[in-house]
Order: structure tokens, then C-alpha cells, then sequence
């Protein structure tokens, strides 16, 4: 999200954009550890319209911003279990095709037809958009960092921000990697740190960290490189194709909030029993290693996006609940235009605003 953001702001020709980084490397916290997922299926129209627009833009990526980022519209196939999810997916999917989402709500031997070694028989129905797909994080990064540092942008390394201050409504100055930095904007894009960021000003960011893992198998000559992005929102497990393998991995909703990044091999036996259950056929997977990460979840696991009431030059780019990666093309264009314009006439920010949590928000449904 920094380096999109850092991007954007530099192509309008912005001077001086710094990007402060806590680690030594860019991408070795939750951009490195994601699952690469890119969809359209969200519940909000807001995020619909974010997902809508980066697909745009990752589908230039490659010509763009000289990187491949290996964008593989294979699809999402969602799989539900229950009349009560076929009529949420059903409502979503009339919502999304309003907006012009090529979306279909289809029958579980439809679903089999796409996945031949689905299990269906407790199935009553599964929705699909072919439009959706798998990308390389790591790649979409890294092209956003090269051509943000060819534009003029800095990146500063091992610069963990342990300070700032504010006088009469403006942060001045910051101190990152020991040194001091005076400032003329601040944009929060420290993912789960994001809370102690807004700390050091007083402001309250509703963002905690909470982690997630996946497990990768060895190649499974099976699987056909078509096999798309699948979900079981009976279960909560999600799969995809990913070095001749595939990725498995569940959110657990009963982990607690901390900055834990250990893999936790004795929840690999539920992942496998969901897994299973879906696909028989992964009972002769080998598992050959697991990956922990962090969510950054806001409280309706939407993001916080803008401005806050307090401080004129403190703007936030956090609390994406699991779907930054596949939002950071739309965030780092409309934060762009918020900076050098005065608001963002590509994508409506109202939905983000920080104030809607004293107002009533509309929830993320479609969280994975």
C-alpha cells in the first residue's frame, strides 16, 4: 500500500515523497505472506467499485510498470452450504451485476463442471466470476517501488517510526530509523501497526492485528493450471493453484488480536479436514510448509481511508481486513488525488471515512 501510494503521489508530481520502512527489505511483513487472491465479490458496493477499478489496473500492470505480476483471471467459485448463504451470495451477485460484475449464481453440478473433483452433494449452490483471479504480491511491489523510486520517491530502510509531533492541528515532524524528519503530510500505511502510528498523535485507529495462515503442498499432478480460486463458506477453507501445488488456508475467528507470526501446525489438521471434506481427492497432499501473517481488521473489516478530524496533514490507509493487496492500484490513486487535489474524484472515499464508526457502518460480508 506505501509503495502504490508513494507511486501515485510521485506520476503527479509530488516532491519529496518518503516511504518509511521498518524492516530492512520491502515486502517481508504482509505483502510477502499473501495469498494473492483478486475478486470482485465483495458485499459492499464501495468495495466492489475498489476491486473493479484495480483489475484495471492490474491487468495494465505489466506493459505499465515494465513488471510482470503474473495476473491469472482463473476465477472465484464460491461454494455454499445453507439456503441462508445462497440468498446473501444471491442478493450480493444482483448488487455486483448492477454494476457490471460478471458474476453467476450457479447450481452445485455447475460448480462440479468447473471443478471436476468438487464434492457436492451437501452443495445447494455456489456463485462464480470468471473476472477474479490470483496475482504475485510480491511482483505488484516491486513495480510499484521501481517506478515510484524512478519518479523521485525515496525509500528508506530499517526506518521504523517510533515518534511523532503535532502543534495547533498539524503533525511536524516525525522521527523514523532514529532520525528526525519535519513533514508536510503524513499518510498512515503501517498495515497492523497502524494503531500505534495514530498513538503517537492521539488519534484512535480502530485497527488490530490478527493473524492468518495458509499451508503449501508439494505439486499435485491433478490439478489443471485452470482450477480457480475456490471457497467453502460452509467451512471457511479457500484453495488455489500455486507453484504446480496449492495453497490451503482458513481464517480461524476465534484468534485473538496480537502481532503472533508463528505457524500454528496444530491448526494445519483442521485446514486439511475442511479441505478434504471439499476436495476428497487433497487426502494424498503432502504439506510441505506453512505461512503465518497479519491481518490488519477494522472493526466492519473495511478500510479507513483519508483524512482524520484532528490533524489536516494525517491521512490513513489502513484496516483493509484481509483485501489491501488486491485494493492497493485504487487506494494509492485515490489518495493521490486526496493529496494534490483536495478529495478523490476516481473513488468514493465516503464509505472509509475514519467518522463512520460514530455513525453506523456498513459490514464487510465477504471476508476471508
Amino acid at each position: 500500500m506505501g509503495a502504490s501510494i508513494a507511486y501515485h503521489l510521485a506520476s503527479r508530481k509530488v516532491e519529496k515523497v518518503v516511504v518509511f520502512e521498518r524492516e530492512e527489505i520491502l515486502g517481508t511483513g504482509a505483502t510477502g505472506k499473501c495469498a494473492g487472491g483478486v475478486r470482485l465479490q465483495f458485499s459492499t458496493l464501495a468495495n466492489v467499485e475498489m476491486s473493479r477499478r484495480s483489475i484495471e489496473a492490474f491487468a495494465r500492470f505489466d506493459e505499465e510498470m515494465d513488471e510482470s505480476i503474473d495476473f491469472r483471471q482463473i476465477g472465484y467459485l464460491f461454494v455454499l452450504t445453507s439456503e441462508a448463504q445462497l440468498e446473501k451470495f444471491r442478493g450480493n451477485a444482483k448488487k455486483q451485476q448492477e454494476m457490471g460484475v460478471s458474476v453467476e449464481v450457479i447450481t452445485p453440478e455447475d460448480a462440479r463442471n468447473i471443478v471436476s473433483e468438487l464434492r457436492t452433494d451437501d452443495l445447494v449452490g455456489a456463485t462464480f466470476c470468471h473476472e477474479e483471479g490470483v496475482v504475485n504480491p510480491h511482483a505488484i511491489l516491486q513495480g510499484y517501488a521501481k517506478n515510484a523510486r524512478r519518479l523521485g520517491a525515496r525509500f528508506v530502510p530499517s526506518a521504523e517510526v517510533t515518534g511523532m509531533k503535532a502543534e495547533k492541528g498539524r503533525v511536524v515532524e516525525l522521527t523514523a530509523g532514529g532520525e528526525r524528519w519535519e513533514v508536510g503530510t503524513v499518510i498512515n500505511a503501517a498495515g497492523p501497526w497502524a494503531k500505534r502510528i495514530g498513538q503517537m498523535v492521539g488519534i484512535a485507529i480502530p485497527v488490530e492485528p490478527v493473524r492468518r495462515q495458509y499451508f503449501l503442498t508439494r505439486p499435485i499432478s491433478w490439478v489443471p493450471e485452470s482450477f480457480p480460486l475456490l471457497i467453502d463458506w460452509g467451512n471457511g477453507v479457500y484453495m488455489h493453484k500455486e507453484s504446480g501445488g496449492m495453497l490451503i488456508g482458513e481464517s480461524d475467528f476465534c484468534e485473538p488480536s496480537s502481532f503472533n507470526e508463528a505457524v500454528d501446525w496444530d491448526f494445519l489438521a483442521k485446514v486439511s479436514e475442511h479441505a478434504i471434506h471439499r476436495v476428497p481427492k487433497l487426502d494424498t497432499a503432502e504439506v510441505t510448509r506453512g505461512v503465518a501473517g497479519l491481518y490488519e481488521v477494522s472493526p466492519d473489516h473495511n478500510a479507513i481511508l483519508g483524512h482524520v478530524p484532528e490533524l489536516e496533514n494525517f491521512l490513513c490507509a489502513n484496516g483493509f481486513s484481509g483485501h489491501g493487496m488486491q485494493h492497493s492500484p485504487a487506494v494509492g490513486f485515490a489518495l493521490a488525488e486526496l493529496v494534490t487535489e483536495g478529495f478523490s474524484k476516481t473513488v468514493d472515499l465516503e464509505a472509509y471515512t475514519i467518522e463512520r464508526f460514530h455513525l453506523g457502518t456498513e459490514v464487510e460480508y465477504n471476508v476471508i
